[in-house]
């Protein structure tokens, strides 16, 4: 391996949705050792896509979602170089 590219073991470690319940919007804690695009995919109780958007590496700890969501579950997936995580977010 000459360094280049992505480390075989890069993972996903730990996605949390924080506050949850939210009222206004969440933010994600996503915490990988890959320094890839993170891919946030949100849906609703009956599977419709309300929100997808690709996020830089650099960019995560901005990222706010759900503004304007009707209250309800969500089903959030988080997605980098093929590895997921999906946590429930609750609108209040």
């Amino acid at each position: 391996d000459c360094g280049l590219g992505t480390a075989p073991n890069s993972s996903l470690s730990r996605v949390v949705a924080y506050p949850n319940p939210y009222s206004q919007t969440f933010k994600l804690d996503i915490q990988t050792n890959n320094t890839a695009d993170v891919v946030i995919k949100v849906y609703d109780m009956i599977g419709r896509l309300i929100e997808n958007q690709t996020v830089g590496y650099n960019d995560l700890s901005q990222v706010e979602i759900g503004y304007g969501y009707p209250s309800g579950i969500y089903n959030v997936s988080v997605t980098q170089e093929g590895k997921a995580k999906t946590l429930r977010v609750i609108k209040k």
